[in-house]
């Protein structure tokens, strides 16, 4: 007499096989960095200047991600493991040593690999 319905699903996950190239999608927001961004919060620090943040976007669920000065060296490392449903990580513009870093050039470098995706590098600023 009534209708009856079974539904059954699966948990979604990441494809690498659907998608194009995904590290090409990459990026890092805002670039160039402009460090007196009317967008950063103005409480909460002693310079009341607010936090100071880039995002690494488009991200691969697992990757590692490593921050270089124009010369070769290490600034910071950051181990990206989230969901696919949030592909961006935040850095706060902290050497590895928690110090702020210099107005320059940096190099970043994201090793998807061990996803058999292969890595990327590329570059962003930070001005005054």
């Amino acid at each position: 007499k009534y209708d009856e319905f079974t539904f059954t699903t699966k948990a979604a996950t990441y494809d690498n096989s659907t998608v194009n190239n995904p590290l090409k999608r990459i990026a890092v927001v805002p670039n160039p960095y402009c460090a007196q961004a009317i967008w950063e919060p103005k409480t909460g620090y002693a310079s009341g200047r607010g936090e100071r943040r880039i995002q690494f976007i488009n991200l691969h669920p697992k990757c590692t991600i490593k921050i270089f000065t124009i010369t070769g060296d290490l600034v910071d490392t950051i181990h990206h493991n989230k969901t696919f449903w949030d592909g961006s990580e935040t850095w706060n513009l902290l050497n590895k040593e928690n110090m702020e870093i210099a107005y320059g050039v940096y190099i970043w470098y994201v090793d998807a690999s061990g996803s058999g995706l292969g890595e990327k590098r590329g570059k962003f600023a930070v001005i005054k």
